[in-house]
């Protein structure tokens, strides 16, 4: 059953089911993490990118903005607006080729000097175990959740330091993406 074909000239036959596929594996996400993030089942994923069915009207908002694109992307328009008209988009970063280095220093502690791909990171992240427990430090500014906007800085082709803090506990941390 093909549904809500695009009418993008690279696209013409590309379906609702595939687009959700795509939008999916360039956001990293396995169909178990997708499916937990709507409150669905993997088998619900897997039917709606084999096209056999289509997730309900009601979520379509949530999957758009789990893909950062608007419904009318979702469902193959173009937001209204000609093609043309669209900012040229930022090429895709690829991963693969940086290091996420983090330098953590405190009074009365042991520096910390290291440098991570950010593709073993994002592995890390995924399992659950946040920079901080990698590193054995305790700081707000090093939780999972300031993870997943590191990733998205990198996703919109941020790199460079991004981050220069002194946390509550008096630790300096500096994060830099290279």
């Amino acid at each position: 059953m093909t549904i809500f074909k695009s009418k993008e000239k690279n696209e013409t036959n590309e379906t609702l089911g595939m687009r959700i596929s795509r939008f999916r594996k360039a956001k990293g996400y396995t169909q178990e993490e997708f499916s937990q993030l709507l409150g669905v089942t993997a088998q619900a994923v897997s039917k709606w990118e084999n096209d056999l069915s289509c997730p309900d009207i009601m979520l379509l908002p949530k999957i758009a903005q789990l893909f950062d694109i608007s419904v009318d992307e979702l469902l193959g328009g173009t937001n209204g607006k000609p093609q043309q008209d669209k900012a040229p988009e930022t090429p895709p970063v690829d991963i693969s080729k940086l290091n996420l280095k983090i330098k953590v220093t405190g009074e009365n502690k042991k520096p910390i000097n290291v440098s991570f791909p950010l593709t073993t990171i994002k592995k890390f992240t995924k399992l659950g175990m946040g920079i901080s427990g990698i590193l054995n430090v305790n700081s707000p500014s090093l939780n999972n959740s300031q993870i997943d906007n590191i990733f998205r800085l990198i996703d919109d082709g941020v790199t460079g330091e991004i981050l220069n803090v002194v946390d509550e506990n008096g630790d300096h941390i500096v994060i830099e993406i290279s």
